[in-house]
């Protein structure tokens, strides 16, 4: 029989809303403190982040203040998020651009555009790649995508959705061509969650998951089982 992605994927959602509940999306007002956000999250944790994103904004209220300030200054505000003198350039290019493009750093329309246009103008900014980009369109526009991180990249492939060699951008092109209507969001958080307490990247807790049907990952080897169409 065709493996079907979309009815894999249905119930992989059915299965983890059981067992965690459907997850309350919240969504940020203003596109760019989510690309801001993103910026700050990169190569760092959420506690991280949050503290740079709050010490920026305590220090610049607006972000007409950020692109004034300066690198340096930048730096010195995120200085908790780590990567400070990478991440300050990235952000005050960023505004720089947006400022010198659209004439000001407003980004209301951002969510009017489709995917597509949103991908291509995103990802010519330096630092923006497509999971960033996914988290911007989740989280400040509602979109039904769900960004590939670690940890949904990981079981992704341990549930053999995807090639065991396949890379974070190729597993979301691939969940998104799949993804079964109103189900991106709640997936997205939900694997985060089962994969920072079940399904971890070392000694994952295999024993009594629900997943574990579906499952094509050998704990003894550490490898993935291939599906017979592949």
């Amino acid at each position: 029989m065709q493996y079907d992605l979309q009815r894999e994927l249905a119930w992989i959602a059915g299965v983890l809303k059981e067992e965690q509940g459907t997850p309350e999306v919240r969504l940020h007002d203003d596109p760019l403190d989510s690309i801001i956000r993103v910026i700050l999250s990169q190569s760092t944790s959420d506690v991280n982040s949050g503290r740079a994103y709050r010490s920026l904004k305590a220090r610049f209220p607006a972000w007409q203040d950020v692109l004034e300030a300066g690198i340096p200054a930048i730096a010195d505000a995120i200085r908790s998020g780590g990567l400070a003198n990478q991440k300050s350039t990235r952000i005050h290019a960023l505004l720089e651009r947006i400022h010198e493009e659209r004439g000001g750093l407003g980004l209301d329309d951002l969510c009017m555009w489709d995917d597509e246009r949103v991908f291509q103008w995103l990802g010519s900014f330096e630092g923006i790649g497509v999971k960033s980009i996914a988290v911007v369109l989740l989280f400040a526009c509602g979109r039904d995508v769900c960004p590939v991180d670690t940890h949904v990249h990981r079981i992704a492939k341990r549930l053999g959705l995807v090639r065991e060699r396949a890379g974070a951008d190729e597993t979301f092109w691939k969940l998104k061509e799949g993804m079964p209507e109103g189900e991106a969001a709640a997936l997205h958080i939900n694997l985060i969650r089962f994969g920072k307490t079940r399904c971890t990247a070392r000694a994952p807790a295999c024993n009594g998951c629900p997943l574990v049907t579906h499952c094509r990952y050998d704990q003894a080897t550490g490898r993935v089982r291939p599906r017979g169409d592949e």
